[in-house]
């Protein structure tokens, strides 16, 4: 009988217990790279909130934080994915 870790590892693109802990690792690294990007400011009115179809979705309190994302968004991403082993993010999308 194999262990629960050496499945969860071996089979990670149909697990989707693998798949959701992978996308809150990522919001949670996007969410370090806005206040990286625009400081506090970045804090106060963006956040990322979850993945999904390779498309990181990101709430803003204010239109010009989302332009500003907008305008960073390929080193946003580009960023991201480094982070990270997968490409899991092509598009961002700003929710204001």
């Amino acid at each position: 009988m194999l262990s629960l870790g050496k499945i969860l590892k071996d089979s990670p693109n149909r697990s989707p217990f693998v798949k959701g802990v992978q996308a809150a690792m990522l919001v949670e690294v996007a969410n370090n790279i806005i206040s990286e990007f625009w400081g506090e400011a970045g804090v106060k009115y963006a956040r990322a909130l979850y993945v999904k179809n390779k498309i990181l979705t990101v709430a803003c309190l204010s239109s010009a934080m989302a332009q500003e994302i907008k305008l960073r968004e390929a080193e946003f991403i580009g960023r991201l994915n480094a982070k990270n082993s997968v490409k899991e993010v092509e598009k961002i999308r700003c929710l204001s």
